[in-house]
């Protein structure tokens, strides 16, 4: 709690810090008198900012924020025995700015609350924040700056200046709001630092144009234009405001100390000149910012749709690779993709010179299985086998259903005594193993085994596989639940083990 406290009254002073710097930087830069108006009231965004934060106590800081920077400004010269009038009508002008910061975040927040993230990505809503956060408040809280003044006597009453400092004061209080409220989010999000580090070098960059331009050569502002765009698109809102930040702000001050094109006019209408320039290109630049980071968004999803539906399309391919090269019952792999991994092993034997057997392997009266106690039973007694099949394979080993209740295994780098011995721990596994239908008596399934291995004669898988299956049969032949190797078949070769 303590902690929360403490960040808060660090909170609270950081942008009572930042309103009084934002006033007296306006008026130090550049004011109209009679009224010591600024010109970019850029308190108004740093006001916005405070409420939106600070809500409540937010306000309460832009009182005292606007009373401390606008008080001292009032009156010039004897002061002494006015100062009881002095305070009120700082006082007042603490409540006209209160209300106008006020009115800017609550519009700000209704926008925020029916668009959301929306709000800042989609360009179509920027003139909703032009208008009912920047221009609205300013159009509500000037006419009671104007009366304010006239009777205070800080500005003349004729109609001619009132029309001037009221469209002055206007822009002035828009474009405090224009030029920081985009700044928000980044301020929301603990990135407006950030943001800055990222495009500070390209904001010293648009340095050159203006000295030229109030220097050397008049009128060579149009040399920013290039600059400002491409930090506009590269960069987007963010770097957009503090450029236009630092231009307006160098613009006002070089102009308001007599230099530049603007100088020989009257100083009120190049310093309004300067406010429309501001207004204007502050317009275009953001759109065109919220533009960019639109597409960039966009950009973003269709990446993220483009991702999404590669790895779908991924996925299905794998799972139609699965389903074309796997056996659904059973789950290993078919015979058309055992026939390809065959092939090539039989190839790779002959390359090398290595050894290579394949085993052939039948249910024994698996017709009578299904007829006695269903194919469902039938099924879980052909899972059980492959599963028996694959605990006694190696990794290299592949073995696949043949089809119907015929099974096969390929054995590289094995010869026929080797295989016999594979084949033997597969038979006797699937003797031992006990099936159990519901609601009947347990029993056992017993398999046909036929081996062989690849001889300097074959040329095709096809005569080894047709070796293997005369041996299975041979085994048949001799009662089944036996191994035959096709090897040993010319000598009536058989295991030990007699048909149950």
């Amino acid at each position: 709690m303590r902690k929360n406290c403490n960040s808060l009254h660090i909170r609270i002073g950081i942008f009572l810090l930042l309103y009084l710097l934002a006033g007296e930087l306006s008026i130090q830069l550049g004011t109209i008198n009679p009224g010591n108006m600024a010109i970019v009231w850029l308190a108004a965004g740093i006001g916005l900012f405070a409420v939106l934060q600070l809500k409540k106590i937010g306000i309460a800081l832009v009182f005292v924020g606007s009373f401390i920077v606008n008080t001292p400004h009032v009156f010039h010269g004897d002061w002494q025995h006015q100062i009881g009038r002095i305070a009120v009508i700082g006082l007042i002008f603490a409540l006209i700015d209160t209300l106008q910061s006020f009115i800017a975040a609550r519009a700000y927040t209704q926008l925020d609350q029916a668009h959301g993230t929306q709000l800042w990505t989609r360009p179509i809503l920027l003139p909703k924040v032009w208008l009912e956060v920047c221009l609205v408040p300013s159009m509500l809280t000037m006419p009671l700056f104007i009366i304010l003044m006239i009777c205070s006597g800080l500005i003349p009453s004729d109609t001619s200046s009132i029309l001037l400092r009221s469209t002055i004061l206007l822009l002035a209080d828009t474009s405090g709001l224009l030029l920081l409220s985009p700044l928000y989010p980044y301020l929301k999000a603990g990135t407006l630092l950030k943001e800055l580090r990222r495009v500070f070098w390209y904001l010293t960059a648009t340095l050159p144009p203006i000295l030229i331009n109030y220097f050397l050569l008049d009128r060579m502002l149009v040399l920013l234009l290039p600059l400002m765009l491409f930090i506009t698109v590269r960069f987007k809102m963010a770097a957009t405001n503090f450029a236009l930040l630092v231009v307006t702000q160098l613009c006002i001050g070089l102009t308001a100390k007599g230099y530049g094109f603007w100088a020989p006019q009257n100083l009120v209408i190049s310093l309004l000149q300067i406010q429309v320039f501001t207004f204007s290109i502050a317009l275009a630049l953001q759109y065109l910012a919220q533009t960019q980071m639109q597409i960039t968004h966009h950009k973003e999803l269709l990446e993220i749709e483009v991702q999404s539906r590669t790895e779908s399309l991924a996925a299905l391919n794998a799972e139609l690779t699965t389903l074309a090269t796997t056996d659904e019952l059973t789950q290993l792999p078919n015979r058309r993709e055992w026939q390809l991994k065959a092939s090539q092993a039989i190839l790779q034997a002959r390359r090398y010179q290595k050894e290579l057997s394949v085993m052939m392997i039948d249910v024994d009266h698996f017709k009578k299985v299904n007829d006695q106690y269903g194919h469902l039973t039938g099924d879980m007694i052909l899972k059980e086998i492959a599963k028996i099949c694959q605990q006694n394979i190696r990794g290299p080993d592949s073995a696949a259903r043949w089809g119907g209740e015929e099974f096969v295994i390929l054995l590289p780098e094995t010869d026929h005594h080797q295989a016999l011995v594979v084949a033997e721990k597969i038979r006797l596994s699937i003797a031992q193993s006990q099936h159990t239908p519901k609601g009947k008596a347990p029993f056992h399934t017993t398999v046909s085994i036929g081996i062989t291995s690849l001889m300097p004669s074959d040329s095709t898988l096809d005569e080894v596989l047709s070796r293997a299956d005369q041996a299975m049969y041979a085994a048949k032949s001799a009662g089944r639940n036996c191994v035959q190797s096709a090897q040993f078949m010319s000598s009536n070769y058989l295991s030990q083990s007699k048909p149950s």
